[in-house]
């Protein structure tokens, strides 16, 4: 699922591109991607300017000029690219001579949605040590569960989390209200290193290429990963494990002897 860093990446590039032209068309290419909030939505964006491209957590958002905006997610699966079209393409937008395609296999990405609650940014000054520390303190579940959900932290899934625990070196199965103040403090500096680098990366495209950027280029953060989709620990060079049962519907690789 792509996380903050590969959203961040689609942002950068449909910025440029798409601020200050005006919506000609939205298409939908495939029923079954329609759901109750798109029709409304896209007709609120048709003949409107595109006055700036936004993301918040894993969601996009395109400020239009009447005050409104629409809400894309990118879901399990879904990319976004220029003037592309394919078998799973099921949204066309056309902006001055600009066409994003929405492309997604798995039908779990929308567009029109209406953003959730979300807890801060990883890389906004609002994401501080006290903060983490007052989310995990307060609750029983494992700590990758509790930095996956996205009203303690926006935009962090399971390729970041893995990573930031393992440099913090705290196992992700641990309940959240057993780590430290001084513990909170080292995995939010790692939450932070990792997705500052992955964002100066394009992101992470794994072996399957389930992220593109819009003008087809991969992200190379996966040239760093620690951990993810790895046997043994970079860093350490031990044999990684996995917990006992998923974490956030996620297999949750761990290192025994780096991680507490």
């Amino acid at each position: 699922m792509p996380e903050l860093p590969e959203v961040e990446t689609v942002r950068r590039a449909l910025e440029p591109r798409l601020r200050g032209l005006t919506i000609s068309a939205c298409e939908i290419r495939k029923p079954g991607f329609n759901h109750k909030a798109l029709p409304g939505a896209l007709r609120a964006a048709q003949g409107e300017t595109i006055a700036a491209v936004r993301r918040r957590g894993k969601y996009l958002i395109l400020d239009l000029s009447n005050g409104k905006n629409l809400v894309l997610h990118l879901g399990m699966s879904g990319r976004l690219s220029f003037g592309q079209n394919g078998p799973h393409t099921r949204f066309v937008l056309r902006a001055g001579s600009v066409s994003v395609a929405f492309h997604d296999p798995r039908r779990f990405g929308r567009v029109g949605c209406a953003l959730p609650l979300l807890g801060p940014e990883p890389l906004s000054p609002e994401f501080t040590p006290e903060h983490l520390f007052r989310a995990l303190k307060k609750s029983r579940a494992g700590v990758k569960t509790l930095l996956m959900d996205q009203r303690v932290v926006a935009g962090l899934g399971n390729i970041y989390a893995t990573e930031a625990l393992y440099l913090a070196k705290i196992r992700p199965g641990r309940p959240g209200r057993r780590v430290s103040r001084a513990e909170c403090a080292a995995l939010h500096d790692a939450i932070v290193r990792v997705l500052s680098l992955a964002v100066e990366s394009g992101g992470s495209t794994l072996e399957d290429e389930s992220f593109l950027d819009p003008a087809g280029n991969p992200g190379g953060f996966q040239k760093f990963v620690n951990v993810y989709g790895r046997k043994a620990g970079r860093a350490c060079g031990h044999a990684l494990k996995a917990t006992p049962k998923p974490l956030a519907g996620r297999t949750s690789l761990y290192c025994p002897q780096c991680q507490k």
